[in-house]
């Protein structure tokens, strides 16, 4: 009899058991940590999507201010009012970020909770929202984008009326103004990030006429960026950005600022979208001059000839002081990039300077896969000319093993592109 209990109780034990393993994982988790799961979605139309797979997700999604708190009025032009007030109810109290298109729809349904707006993104009818908007006051906008057009500055309203507490500005393809200074348009005393993307115009100002309190990031992608530079007074500068853009007129040679100016700037990202023609390297040079106490450089693949030539100074030698370096965009089968980089680094080593941290992020190129040669004579030399080597984007032969200094990470992403060196 207490034979037959036991089997009863054995069974009903693995019934159990056979019902829980049915149950899919990700069911399993709690709710609060597939919340943070969904968090980790950045494209909002997969919010409705998600709510239709089961009642549980619908609860959890709608149980997440976050999820709804991002409001684009761009993708949803023709979002019903109704709708857009369900959006808002679900974000609760949550910080909201506005995205606004080319048509102009909704906006009216959140003006009313302009305490709340965090983040405003205009990639369109820009002069029609900023006339919509600009009598109101935003206290909590804090990241603000806008998309010009080819708009002057000039006809703005005075930002920091209606938008006191920024820190982060982008301003995409504007004409610089022309009869009133920078800073009276934006709200320079709170910026902490400030990026310019000018196309063809030039930013021209007085010397040292715009003053920057807190600005810690600087992005530009101008003609020419040294008239903004001799215009700036930043003594928290610590990062600085720039993309080059088209070079049809003469651009500056020189600098008239102090040599100390930007002492203080200790991150140098320099990317490029053209081809880095004399003039480029030009500006490059002077860039490296001016900004003299670099630790951290993030540096297009294009750019290493300009920077570490052959023969003669070498503008990247200005940065006394560089700790790291990250090369972007190799191009898989060409080692001319390392062959300049092993001179300059074998030449450092002679003279005892200290030893990179060297970073190396590859471009796929079709579904081409080469295995990187680690035993190549050119890529040792990096390795013991540099404190770690760090490869992105580079498959390693797995037979291979590649040996760093202690402590020096080496991470290679499994991916279908590789060097041959």
């Amino acid at each position: 009899m207490d034979v037959r209990k036991a089997l009863a109780a054995q069974k009903v034990l693995l019934d159990e058991l056979v019902k829980a393993s049915a149950v899919p994982y990700i069911d399993r988790l709690p709710n609060e940590l597939l919340a943070e799961i969904f968090l980790l979605r950045d494209d909002v139309d997969e919010r409705t999507s998600l709510a239709s797979v089961s009642r549980r997700w619908r609860a959890v999604l709608i149980s997440i201010p976050h999820m709804w708190s991002v409001i684009d009025l761009d993708a949803d032009y023709d979002c019903p009012a109704k709708l857009l007030g369900l959006y808002l109810e679900r974000s609760c109290q949550a910080p909201l970020t506005i995205i606004i298109g080319p048509v102009i729809s909704g906006l009216d349904v959140f003006l009313p909770h302009a305490n709340r707006w965090h983040t405003l993104r205009v990639l369109g009818s820009t002069r029609q929202t900023l006339e919509t908007i600009s009598h109101i006051t935003f206290p909590s906008l804090q990241h603000l984008s806008l998309y010009g057009g080819g708009l002057a500055l000039d006809g703005v309203l005075t930002m920091r009326s209606w938008i006191p507490a920024l820190k982060h500005l982008e301003l995409d393809a504007w004409e610089p103004p022309l009869h009133r200074p920078l800073c009276e348009i934006i709200p320079a005393e709170s910026l902490e990030e400030l990026s310019i993307t000018s196309g063809g115009y030039d930013w021209k100002f007085k010397q040292d006429s715009m003053h920057f309190p807190l600005l810690r990031r600087l992005a530009l992608n101008t003609r020419d960026p040294i008239p903004l530079l001799e215009a700036i007074v930043a003594p928290k500068l610590t990062s600085f950005c720039f993309t080059p853009g088209h070079y049809i007129d003469p651009i500056s040679k020189t600098f008239t600022g102090t040599k100390t100016k930007f002492d203080n700037v200790s991150h140098f990202a320099l990317f490029s979208r053209h081809v880095v023609n004399q003039d480029t390297a030009v500006l490059v040079e002077l860039l490296c001059r001016i900004f003299r106490g670099i630790r951290h450089a993030d540096i297009d693949v294009h750019y290493v000839p300009t920077l570490v030539t052959y023969y003669g100074p070498r503008p990247i030698e200005y940065w006394t002081c560089i700790e790291s370096l990250d090369i972007q965009g190799l191009a898989l089968g060409s080692s001319e990039p390392f062959r300049r980089l092993v001179v300059w680094l074998e030449k450092r080593k002679r003279f005892g300077q200290r030893k990179l941290h060297l970073k190396l992020s590859c471009k796929p190129v079709g579904d081409e896969l080469v295995m990187l040669n680690t035993s190549d004579v050119i890529f040792r030399a990096l390795q013991e000319c540099c404190a770690s080597v760090v490869l992105d984007g580079i498959p390693l032969s797995p037979q291979m093993y590649l040996p760093t200094s202690a402590g020096s990470p080496l991470s290679s992403s499994p991916t279908c592109s590789a060097v041959n060196v």
